[in-house]
């Protein structure tokens, strides 16, 4: 009883590792620029959007009148929007007066490929 006890203990363990590793493989890191939804779709009319992006306000992205349009990374010529908690975290990571508008933002894709649902947005160190 013992020893069907202890295989049954490593075979749970092992199943939670892969599920983990799985879940982990799934997140993806993006570098761009961090924008409100709103002046982000303008930017991709230019022939680099994230290089046009990295020259719009942070103040601009924090007015209600842009914030209200949601949030968004410009990486490349694509505007990735976030989900509900990543604009809340958008929103919260602007707040902070140091913080820069290139960043990597961390998460998953929605199922259907619209979102990105944003686990953490930080700086990104190679731009500064």
């Amino acid at each position: 009883m013992r020893r069907f006890l202890i295989a049954a203990a490593a075979v749970c363990g092992l199943c939670l590792g892969v599920v983990s590793v799985r879940a982990a493989d799934k997140d993806k890191e993006i570098h761009g620029v961090l924008i409100d939804n709103m002046c982000g779709a303008k930017q991709l009319d230019k022939s680099n959007p994230e290089e046009a992006a990295k020259g719009h306000p942070k103040s601009c992205a924090m007015k209600e009148s842009c914030s209200s349009s949601g949030f968004g990374v410009v990486s490349g010529k694509k505007l990735i929007k976030f989900d509900d908690a990543g604009n809340a975290k958008a929103k919260e990571y602007l707040g902070v007066k140091e913080n820069a508008t290139k960043v990597v933002v961390v998460g998953t894709m929605s199922d259907d490929g619209k979102t990105l649902n944003v686990k953490e947005i930080r700086a990104d160190k190679k731009s500064t």
